[in-house]
């Protein structure tokens, strides 16, 4: 391989791995806040 293909395979790989991080960071934010209103609302349920 020449280096630009090699360059290119690189940021195709550093953008993938982002592009990861970030779903995975919106993912779990989702989930927090999701729980969390399923907690309150059990919580706060009438007797």
């Amino acid at each position: 391989m020449n280096d630009a293909s090699q360059f290119a395979t690189a940021m195709l790989a550093l953008v993938f791995i982002g592009a990861l991080l970030v779903t995975g960071h919106l993912f779990i934010e989702q989930r927090a806040q999701r729980d969390t209103a399923y907690v309150t609302s059990q919580l706060l349920r009438p007797l």
